[in-house]
């Protein structure tokens, strides 16, 4: 009976061995991913940063945009005002050219009638 104790003993202790051995190399295993997951971390954070540079610069840009789209309709303004300032001036000349004729018309009718 003590020899099959022992028996089951060494037993017992060559397993414990073995999932000793496995345990440690899951272990090592988990240290590898763990590293792998520190290098993703890292990355990430690399990444992240990147986005906030670029969200940034996005902003500048629609701001510039915002800026050009503005001064634009500005200038379009002042460039319709400067078109109506012309066309007003070539109407006042006709309509005092048309008065003028006008004129000129009655006093030949008149002329004509005496």
């Amino acid at each position: 009976m003590e020899s099959q104790m022992m028996d089951l003993l060494i037993k017992m202790s060559e397993r414990l061995e073995r999932m000793d051995t496995r345990l440690e190399g899951v272990d090592t295993r988990l240290e590898g991913v763990e590293s792998q997951l520190k290098g993703v971390d890292t990355r990430l954070e690399g990444v992240e940063s990147q986005l906030k540079g670029i969200d940034t610069r996005l902003i500048r840009v629609e701001d510039t945009v915002n800026r050009i789209e503005a001064s634009q309709a500005e200038d379009v303004i002042s460039m319709l005002k400067l078109q109506k300032k012309k066309t007003d001036f070539e109407v006042e000349y006709l309509n005092n050219r048309i008065t003028e004729m006008d004129k000129r018309l009655f006093n030949i009718e008149k002329s004509i009638e005496n």
